[in-house]
């Protein structure tokens, strides 16, 4: 049986790795658009590795499409949405074309 380790990151770290400053990285958290894993306070947060790709992609649509940071949360998850959708609408049209085929035979 194998095991997931999720890997984490500290405040510090991740701020390294998205190039932002330290007051626009606290408003996303106080805006809910990231979440520490683990601590109370901000020299004691972890965040999970994928946090990275979340601030990017935030910071993206703050800076691109001027979406300012409280509405953040609702277009990351209709983004999420469509992206459920066209998985599920795939599979759809993978059964749909066996189907056929099947009558078909």
């Amino acid at each position: 049986m194998s095991t997931v380790t999720q890997v984490t990151i500290n405040f510090a770290e991740l701020r390294q790795c998205v190039s932002i400053s330290e007051e626009q990285l606290l408003e996303l958290v106080a805006e809910g658009i990231l979440t520490p894993e683990a601590g109370t306070l901000p020299e004691e947060w972890r965040f999970a590795s994928t946090s990275v790709s979340l601030v990017h992609k935030a910071e993206r649509l703050h800076r691109d499409l001027t979406v300012e940071w409280a509405d953040i949360p609702l277009v990351l998850g209709l983004l999420e949405e469509v992206e459920q959708l066209k998985a599920e609408n795939a599979y759809l049209k993978q059964r749909l074309g066996r189907f056929l085929q099947d009558e078909q035979s």
